[in-house]
């Protein structure tokens, strides 16, 4: 199997993550989710596209599934803990208390009036988790030696060492850089809130 992205979505934290992986096995995707210090410890992994769960190791990924007209390998698991039932969308009842702690915690219920025109108990779990994406994206610390190029491209400008064009190509390298290395999901938060209404 080539590599591909697959998301995985985990109600134990109501994270989101999208890894790189040619796995063919619940065994061989537990070890790439090892890799990337995402845990599964005593989850149950649901796969939203073809509406199966996963239950030893030796359990076969699905491939070649057809969604929305097209035959995708680009898989979502959701992670939960077991015997816990799904009431709506992709997480668990007791993650909506979570997702409005989180958002009181980050002062984000004006931010919510503001992006969604309403109080943030009105927004589905996907808006909620949106906001609060955005805002720990923006709480993370920047890289010191990103910060010390642009540092010190902004002197070389200033010193008329650097020409502006030149400047700015050097910028929008950096600016580029961390999008690059990101993975992206290929399914909209709305789109991965509705592949679990199977589990109602």
């Amino acid at each position: 199997m080539e590599a591909r992205n697959i998301t995985i979505v985990s109600t134990k934290n109501q994270n989101k993550y999208v890894i790189n992986s040619a796995a063919t096995t619940l065994a061989e995707l537990k070890r790439d989710l090892t890799a990337n210090n995402i845990d599964y410890e005593d989850m149950t992994f649901y796969e939203g596209l073809s509406h199966t769960e996963l239950l030893t190791d030796e359990a076969i990924l699905p491939h070649d599934v057809p969604y929305k007209g097209v035959i995708t390998n680009e898989l979502v698991f959701m992670l939960t803990t077991p015997n816990k039932k799904i009431k709506s969308g992709s997480y668990l009842p007791e993650t909506r208390q979570a997702l409005y702690d989180t958002i009181a915690e980050l002062n984000l219920q004006d931010t919510c009036r503001q992006t969604y025109g309403k109080n943030f108990t009105q927004c589905k779990n996907s808006e909620l988790m949106s906001l609060i994406e955005d805002a720990q994206a923006a709480l993370v610390e920047k890289d010191p030696v990103e910060e010390a190029l642009r540092v010190l491209i902004d002197i070389l400008e200033e010193d008329e060492v650097l020409y502006k064009e030149d400047a700015d190509k050097v910028r929008s390298i950096l600016d580029n850089d961390g999008s690059q290395k990101e993975n992206k999901s290929p399914y909209s938060e709305e789109e991965l809130d509705g592949m679990f209404n199977f589990l109602n």
